[in-house]
């Protein structure tokens, strides 16, 4: 059901290649988003080892 789903401004109907287009725009937002959550934590991890180095060691 859901992919059958494109979200749309108009009552036209959408083709094939629009389908196409809006799966291929949504793999690339979602890979961003993870590539951002993966270089955020690995940053948060690079300030918690250097605020022990820094207070604690």
């Amino acid at each position: 059901m859901a992919e059958n789903q494109v979200a749309t401004y108009s009552n036209k109907p959408i083709s094939e290649k629009q389908k196409s287009e809006e799966f291929q725009e949504h793999n690339r937002t979602y890979k961003g988003f993870l590539e951002m959550a993966k270089w955020s934590c690995i940053v948060i991890g690079i300030i918690l080892i250097a605020l022990y180095f820094i207070f604690i060691h």
